[in-house]
């Protein structure tokens, strides 16, 4: 029997498209009210194509973060540039997100790039500027909107702050009324496409991130590669995880296990709490550092650490 389709509701998919560390990931959590994508001060924290699910009333709305486009290096980076890439064309609509740099306007090369992604799109475009609510001298925002816009052409051009929330409404419904007439596509109570193992995996990645600083940047990729569930019907129990910390260099290695453990056993425990809270139950968390050299730039050696992590 076919799904009946509530009368015009909407529901597709939309590829956030930007630059690094432009704000994409915390505007998937922002929106979802969950973290499904981790976030940084670092660029390039995103890797892959990750499914944010807003379902409302009206619509549902398929949130596809991407990784930023531009910086990184090797074939790690053609990988990422290769994801955002592909999300753009299969999305029904391209969400462009931007930020006013300094106070005179000016599309750089890597702006023209992102806005060539996003018109790969088979759907329409919207573009946001993003982190409006840092900007000090709000005269500065009016020559950026005029400078976009002309760039854009007849594309919706909104302020938001996805820290925030300012704007978010209108942005959504923006959003929405661009999507194909469909019913739902994911279950109401799904917020991600995304495997537990998964989203286990980055929010090591993350809290590696946060702590390492700029020692280890990008050359970690993290494997959960084993996940017993011991959780009940109701969702109580225990979780047990085994994890590896993949590096390329010996001196990575020191870095990330730290002076007596001190490093691995700050990044487990905060790793630790952050699955806890997203499993909703204890968890036990052990994690391991090997040494996998120059695998960033090696086409099969980015291939295997992705497919390791289920990407």
């Amino acid at each position: 029997m076919s799904k009946r389709v509530k009368k015009n509701h909407r529901a597709g998919f939309v590829a956030l498209i930007g630059r690094p560390n432009v704000g994409k990931s915390t505007l998937v959590n922002r929106l979802l009210g969950q973290k499904v994508s981790i976030v940084t001060p670092k660029p390039q924290t995103t890797r892959t194509r990750i499914q944010g699910i807003l379902t409302l009333p009206e619509a549902q709305v398929v949130l596809v973060d991407t990784p930023g486009l531009g910086g990184g290096q090797g074939a790690l980076k053609t990988a990422m540039q290769r994801v955002a890439g592909d999300a753009a064309a299969d999305s029904d609509v391209a969400l462009v997100l931007v930020e006013v740099r300094g106070d005179t306007p000016e599309i750089t090369d890597a702006d023209h790039a992102v806005l060539k992604e996003a018109r790969k799109s088979r759907g329409s475009i919207v573009a946001a500027i993003n982190k409006v609510d840092l900007i000090k001298r709000k005269d500065i925002l009016l020559p950026w909107l005029a400078a976009l816009g002309q760039e854009l052409g007849d594309v919706p051009l909104i302020p938001i702050s996805a820290r925030t929330g300012d704007g978010l409404d209108i942005l959504v419904a923006e959003l929405v009324k661009r999507l194909p007439e469909s019913p739902q596509l994911f279950p109401e109570d799904v917020v991600t496409d995304q495997a537990e193992r998964v989203l286990a995996a980055e929010l090591v990645r993350e809290q590696l991130l946060l702590r390492t600083r700029d020692e280890v940047p990008h050359s970690a990729a993290v494997v959960i590669e084993q996940f017993e569930d011991e959780r009940d019907a109701k969702g109580q129990g225990l979780c047990r995880l085994e994890g590896r910390i993949y590096v390329e260099r010996e001196s990575q290695k020191a870095i990330v296990v730290g002076k007596g453990g001190h490093q691995i056993k700050e990044v487990s425990t905060a790793a630790r709490k952050a699955i806890e809270e997203m499993l909703g139950c204890k968890v036990f968390l052990r994690l391991t550092v090997h040494v996998d050299p120059d695998w960033t730039g090696n086409p099969k050696g980015v291939q295997r650490r992705m497919s390791d992590q289920g990407l």
